[in-house]
């Protein structure tokens, strides 16, 4: 069995026909229809079922090519690996990231990198922790910045500490919002309780975390929009519709003028941001370059 019939066979398989295999690959019918006969036989096992129209992967099919992609992808990943050994390696880096943290916890960083690997490029993607991750579980990035909560039984992680916060201070989450929201307090602070009965704007990813919290205290927060948008938080508050809860980091990408950003104490609620990687994915050398970078 050669990787080049593995190649084939997958070829075969994503196809469902050896003519329309043949055409992706660019070879001729007979050749190819011969390389799955001859992996048949050297296996012992049918691996599709043949019509006059089509082929059915088998039981047997489907576990070879389950196996099949997990060895070309090793072989892959140990060519780019000793590609990349020295100063001059090629490749490309893919990272999820969360909008809070693409404009200062990440450039920093790809700049030190590329002054040691000047050929290396970058596949940046934005979106929210649900999105990173599921882009994690779908091999379509190499890392990802998330915020907790996660599985840590999944992911590989590193703490990311802030440069934009204090030394002694976690990434907290806020208030923003008018003034008028706020009423007579002219502190940096607002105490949790101070927000009932407050229209609240929050990232639907930490609903529940905020609503335990002020169960806590004793009452339930008046939550008037869920959204899944850094971004759409901020507006609406600076719109003067309700008081965003986000997290401290988030509002140093603000350009609101007229918002109002107060750290919520009494309980202090943290949520910090981390760096993480599927522990069941095979990472390229070069990506372990680069999250050592955040050690």
């Amino acid at each position: 069995m050669t990787l080049k019939q593995l190649e084939y066979f997958l070829a075969i398989a994503e196809a469902g026909h050896i003519t329309a295999a043949a055409k992706n690959l660019n070879i001729s019918q007979p050749p190819l229809s011969l390389q799955l006969k001859a992996l048949e036989d050297e296996l012992g096992v049918q691996l599709f079922e043949r019509d006059k129209r089509n082929l059915t992967i088998t039981h047997e099919g489907l576990i070879l090519k389950e196996k099949a992609i997990e060895i070309l992808a090793m072989v892959n990943e140990t060519v780019r690996d000793l590609q990349n050994l020295g100063t001059d390696a090629q490749g490309t880096i893919h990272i999820g990231t969360i909008s809070s943290a693409c404009n200062h916890l990440l450039p920093d960083r790809i700049v030190l990198f590329r002054q040691e690997h000047p050929n290396v490029d970058f596949q940046v993607f934005e979106g929210n922790s649900l999105r990173i991750t599921e882009m994690l579980e779908n091999n379509e990035i190499d890392m990802g910045i998330i915020r907790e909560p996660f599985n840590t039984n999944t992911y590989n992680s590193i703490l990311l500490k802030d440069t934009n916060l204090s030394q002694d201070e976690g990434d907290t989450f806020v208030a923003v919002g008018l003034p008028s929201f706020f009423g007579d307090n002219d502190a940096d602070t607002i105490p949790l309780a101070d927000l009932k009965g407050k229209p609240l704007i929050i990232h639907r990813r930490y609903n529940d975390m905020l609503a335990n919290h002020c169960r806590q205290k004793g009452f339930s927060p008046n939550i008037i929009c869920q959204n899944s948008e850094l971004a759409s938080s901020l507006s609406w508050a600076e719109a003067g519709i309700g008081v965003a809860i986000v997290a401290n980091s988030a509002t140093v990408q603000a350009s609101a003028k007229k918002a109002t950003v107060k750290k919520i104490v009494n309980p202090t609620i943290a949520s910090q941001a981390y760096l993480v990687w599927d522990k069941s994915h095979n990472i390229s050398n070069l990506a372990k370059q680069f999250i050592d970078l955040f050690n």
